[in-house]
């Protein structure tokens, strides 16, 4: 809508938006951004994807935790008799919360990939279309993969994330 508006006071339908793209986007970052409107989908892509790392390692340790506490729980009337059942009862009650713990996160953690893997795919069918302010042929594209894959070891290349 804002372009035809600007394309029709400029008369020429290719000169006006490209007048336009150069207006909107005249300031650029010091980043090896293709554009300066990729920037902001970047920069949410790398904080949601921060917070999946994250909630990933505690699913981790969540696991671990609730794999130990169990396995304790078992074990612990065999190895001493006479109170290992009432230590026993005590870790299965840590058990129980470690269990709620790792419920929580895995979902929280769900939801943080479909996210991530939504805007991970948003940004992949930018870069495909080449989307940049340049009027000719440029490298933006392929500098900018490289760069995130230098800096953040995120690959852009293929449609999966780890």
């Amino acid at each position: 809508m804002i372009t035809s508006t600007v394309v029709r006071k400029e008369g020429s339908t290719l000169v006006g938006s490209c007048q336009f793209a150069q207006c909107k986007t005249s300031e650029r970052l010091d980043q090896a951004f293709p554009s300066v409107r990729i920037a902001p989908l970047f920069y949410e892509f790398l904080g949601r994807y921060n917070d999946w790392r994250l909630a990933k390692l505690q699913v981790m340790i969540g696991s671990i935790l609730v794999l130990f506490l169990g396995l304790f729980a078992l074990i612990m009337p065999w190895f001493l008799p006479k109170v290992g059942v009432w230590i026993s009862l005590v870790i299965f009650i840590l058990f129980f919360f470690a269990l709620r713990y790792y419920l929580v996160v895995n979902e929280r953690a769900s939801h943080l990939y479909i996210n991530v893997y939504v805007l991970h795919h948003h940004l992949i069918g930018k870069l495909e279309v080449g989307f940049c302010d340049h009027h000719e042929p440029c490298h933006c594209v392929a500098d900018f993969r490289g760069y995130v894959l230098k800096n953040y070891r995120i690959s852009f290349e293929s449609g999966s994330l780890r």
